[in-house]
């Protein structure tokens, strides 16, 4: 809530989702005069995954705009906002589980449309409670959508390893 004021976003018309389906580049748009305030909040949002894993794929895009945002980027960023005014009971919640350790993993084949780099991601559970996620880009470009799934498949057996085993 304390985000939401502070971008004078309280007024806004809440979304149910935190992201449109469209991809971002570095050419949307138009550059931002000043990128100070994109920068603070997207900082600010990145802070929020910690509690708020539902948008950690979205905040990683932005991210990745840092040094050079645009327009479009900057709707994306209001987006997510409206997504947190939508849902501000939401979060994460740790309750006594079964000791069962679970991993899933995902990816996409080629998603980024500047560098063709496939985009993956991680979910670990204790029971029945998240403790330990990630999205990140792959190192570099799959020949196949089934060399992406081996990739980020092979990346999460590595983090379980590392989990059990430090």
């Amino acid at each position: 809530m304390d985000l939401l004021h502070r971008t004078h976003m309280l007024d806004a018309s809440p979304v149910s989702t935190p992201s449109s389906s469209k991809r971002l580049s570095l050419t949307d748009g138009t550059p931002l005069a000043d990128g100070t305030e994109y920068r603070s909040v997207v900082v600010a949002l990145q802070y929020l995954t910690l509690t708020h894993p539902d948008i950690s794929y979205v905040v990683n895009q932005l991210c990745q705009f840092l040094h050079s945002p645009t327009t479009v980027h900057w709707v994306a960023v209001k987006r997510i906002l409206r997504y947190l005014k939508h849902t501000p009971t939401s979060g994460l919640f740790y309750a006594p589980s079964s000791l069962n350790l679970v991993a899933y993993c995902d990816s996409d084949y080629a998603g980024d449309p500047d560098t063709r780099i496939s985009t993956g991601g991680t979910c670990i559970y204790l029971g029945s409670n998240l403790i330990s996620w990630s999205s990140k880009k792959q190192n570099e470009v799959s020949r196949s959508s089934t060399e992406t799934e081996y990739r980020q498949l092979a990346y999460t057996a590595a983090h379980l390893s590392l989990s059990l085993y430090p």
